[in-house]
């Protein structure tokens, strides 16, 4: 690949929430750790193939455990918002950045580390680091927008899945109105 070579990613409007936290610099390390997508084997995870178990303890099995990542995830969030004070309001998303209204005002250039909650249940939550470029008054408020410099490769396919699933449900959505 080019080293000049840039992705291009499609940008879709949205009404998600997520957090910020400001950072020193951007070379500073993220806190937030990609909650683990659903279904997916990880230590201490079973295959019922490997388990000589029947198949309905099996299924009862997972079901609790997706349960009990539910409630968890959802006691991470409280935490969340305490190590993230400021709260986002995203009105754009793509894989390279966002574009939000926040709850405080911020300089251009500054270095943010964001965590966005793409999902409530199941819940799905992806982080970034980037800049702010740009900022543009609308309706009294200024409309942001964040270019992501650094993105874990897990982040950045939960975003782009749910550009891409929001984007099937407006043509579904526009296919029967």
């Amino acid at each position: 690949m080019e080293e000049n070579e840039k992705r291009t990613f499609l940008r879709i409007p949205t009404r998600i929430c997520g957090y910020a936290r400001i950072l020193d610099t951007e070379a500073e390390q993220p806190i937030f750790r990609e909650a683990p997508l659903h279904g997916v084997s990880g230590p201490g995870a079973f295959d019922a193939r490997d388990a000589s178990i029947p198949e309905g303890l099996y299924t009862l099995l997972s079901s609790l455990n997706a349960k009990l990542d539910m409630l968890i995830g959802m006691l991470g969030r409280d935490q969340i918002s305490t190590d993230f004070p400021i709260t986002l309001e995203v009105v754009e998303i793509s894989g390279a950045g966002l574009r939000f209204f926040a709850s405080q005002e911020l300089a251009l250039e500054t270095a943010m580390e964001v965590v966005l909650m793409l999902s409530q249940f199941p819940l799905r939550m992806a982080g970034a680091i980037g800049t702010v470029l740009r900022a543009e008054p609308v309706e009294g408020k200024a409309l942001y927008a964040l270019d992501f410099t650094r993105i874990r490769e897990r982040d950045l396919e939960t975003i782009v899945q749910f550009v891409f699933q929001s984007q099937r449900d407006a043509l579904r959505e526009k296919k029967w109105s």
